[in-house]
This record gives structure tokens, C-alpha cells and sequence, in this order.
């Protein structure tokens, strides 16, 4: 229908909730970035930056269910 990567909100969503889900993913996934490579974690955290992907990772997947039926 529109030939390609074009984003739009589905039927029986305003454009305000449509901006609403994109509000709060982006702050989900901007927060658990900040909070899984924080700098200022204790020494005994040390193998927080290696695991650091898995949680990033989740919070995309997450994401991504909660607001494509909605974008």
C-alpha cells in the first residue's frame, strides 16, 4: 500500500497514542542502555559490561511486541 518503509498507526489508534508508544519504548530502551553501562558501578559488578548485551537486547524485543500493533 505504500510501497515500502512507511510508518503509520493502526486502525483503532489515535496518532496520540501512536505517539505516546513511542515516547515510553524509547524511554525504556534509553534507560536500560544507561542502566546496564553505567561506569559507576561497585567493583564487585565487574561482569556487568560483559552481560551488558542481554538486557539491551531484551528491552528491544520487548519494545518491539509492545508497540508494533500499535506503529
Amino acid at each position: 500500500k505504500y510501497g515500502g518503509g512507511a510508518n503509520y498507526v493502526h486502525h483503532g489508534y489515535t496518532k496520540g497514542v501512536g505517539l505516546a508508544a513511542e515516547i515510553i519504548g524509547t524511554f525504556v530502551l534509553v534507560y536500560t542502555v544507561f542502566s546496564a553501562t553505567d561506569p559507576k558501578r561497585s567493583a564487585r559488578d565487574s561482569h556487568v559490561p560483559v552481560l551488558a548485551p542481554l538486557p539491551i537486547g531484551f528491552a528491544v524485543f520487548m519494545v518491539h511486541l509492545a508497540t508494533i500493533p500499535i506503529t
